[in-house]
């Protein structure tokens, strides 16, 4: 980066523009560059669980980094079992297969809780204070920096003086198909969050950051999610209703366990840095200078987003 941080020259731009070209995603590290190609295991063939995968490339070097991206990846890894319960259970709606949809939709919960259970484990070798001062402020992007000292975001240098100003999303797990996937499933609604940045536009804008395959399955599947509007319209007794509260309730305990770790990782240490620093400070400090505006690497307002995610979810429930 030259000029104070806002251009990037183009020997690295040109490249970058090309290959995100190609990928159909921004130019800039997104969620997809950190975890679903960054991973590989240590024995071939075995399941991908937390031991038996390690990150192709950090940045920082620290086994804190390395810990924070296979936890994402191994969340990865359990929900993708997810899907064909998905499957089975819109196949049973259309079947008006009561018992299938109960197994379905148990199937999915006890998935959830396992997923959570991955999420809570990332206490286990990622410091707070570490990911914090040295990987936070590598996953921010250029959008709503202007206290970094970026405006307009950063110049893209194209060559015989041509460019462009661009801003982006930083890598969130906003960008996850899986964690939106969940929602479209369950018929979760997101509204827009009080003081902007989130809710459901955030949440849509969040999907040009995903690879084009996932990004096509989630809109189809926003066309064809059929079980809360058949537990809400339909008599398949108590049983199903309850599976498909089981499965919410355990979605809102795995938004929990994320508000959690977000105030242990972003509130907390936020509140030990200065609140004046110097112009050209690192973007995750920025992004946490307003205390009142505490923002994620995604761009959005952090704790009101998040915290209206989870209450969205409680309220999916079925009466």
């Amino acid at each position: 980066m030259t000029n104070n941080g806002q251009t990037l020259p183009a020997s690295v731009s040109i490249p970058m523009l090309k290959v995100s070209s190609h990928l159909g995603l921004p130019p800039i590290a997104t969620y997809a560059a950190f975890a679903l190609w960054n991973y590989a295991p240590i024995v071939e063939g075995a399941p991908l669980s937390m031991e038996n995968l390690s990150s192709l490339v950090t940045m920082t070097g620290t086994k804190d980094e390395a810990w924070f991206y296979l936890i994402s990846v191994a969340m990865e890894a359990r929900g993708g079992e997810i899907v064909p319960a998905v499957m089975r259970a819109m196949d049973a709606v259309r079947a008006d297969n009561a018992a299938a949809i109960n197994d379905s939709l148990l199937d999915f919960a006890t998935s959830l809780k396992d997923i959570g259970e991955l999420l809570n484990r990332m206490y286990e070798h990622c410091d707070p204070e570490v990911f914090y001062h040295h990987i936070r402020p590598l996953l921010a992007g250029t959008k709503n920096m202007t206290q970094a000292g970026l405006p307009n975001g950063v110049f893209y240098e194209e060559g015989e003086e041509k460019g462009e100003w661009r801003h982006h999303s930083g890598g969130s797990n906003a960008q996850s198909s899986l964690i939106q996937f969940f929602d479209v499933f369950l018929g979760v609604e997101h509204g827009p969050t009080g003081g902007g940045g989130g809710g459901n536009v955030y949440l849509s804008q969040m999907r040009d950051y995903m690879p084009g395959p996932h990004r096509a399955f989630l809109n189809h599947m926003d066309k064809i999610s059929n079980v809360r509007e058949y537990v809400m319209n339909s008599a398949s007794g108590a049983d199903v209703m309850d599976a498909y509260n089981l499965a919410v309730q355990r979605l809102r305990e795995f938004r929990d366990i994320h508000i959690q770790i977000v105030v242990k990782y972003v509130v907390i240490p936020s509140r030990r840095v200065p609140e004046k620093q110097p112009d050209g400070m690192n973007l995750a400090v920025a992004s946490t200078n307003e205390k009142s505006k505490l923002r994620g690497t995604g761009g959005t307002v952090l704790m009101p987003f998040l915290k209206q995610s989870r209450d969205e979810t409680q309220r999916a429930t079925v009466e």
